[in-house]
C-alpha cells in the first residue's frame, strides 16, 4: 500500500488552515506545519499527530533577513519598470483604473 504524501500547510494558526490540518489528520494525511513560536497552539497541533517546525523567516543568522528585504525591493522595482515599459510600448496608461486627480 503507498504512503499518502506529507502535505505542508500554511497558516496553521488561522481558522481556515486549522480546520484544514484537523481534517487531514483526521483522514490519516501526514501533515506539517510551521509556526514563528512553540505555543499551546503548535502544542495541540502535535498531540494530534501533526509534525510542527518552529521557524521565523526574519530570525535569520548574520542578518539575512535585510539581504532579503533588499532583493524583495529591487524584485519590485525591476517588475513595476518592467510593467511600465511594456504600457509604453502597448500604449496603455501607466496606472489602469486611476483617475486624473488621483
Amino acid at each position: 500500500m503507498p504512503t499518502s504524501p506529507k502535505i505542508l500547510v500554511t497558516g496553521a494558526t488561522g481558522k481556515n488552515g486549522g480546520t484544514v490540518i484537523i481534517q487531514l489528520l483526521a483522514k490519516g494525511y501526514p501533515v506539517r506545519t510551521t509556526f514563528r513560536v512553540q505555543d499551546a497552539r503548535s502544542d495541540l497541533l502535535q498531540r494530534r499527530g501533526g509534525e510542527v517546525v518552529v521557524a521565523d523567516i526574519f530570525d535569520l543568522p548574520g542578518d539575512k533577513s535585510r539581504d532579503l528585504r533588499q532583493g524583495a525591493r529591487a524584485a519590485r522595482a525591476a517588475d513595476a519598470a518592467s510593467r511600465a515599459r511594456r504600457c509604453r510600448l502597448e500604449g496603455e496608461p501607466r496606472h489602469r483604473g486611476r483617475s486624473a486627480g488621483a
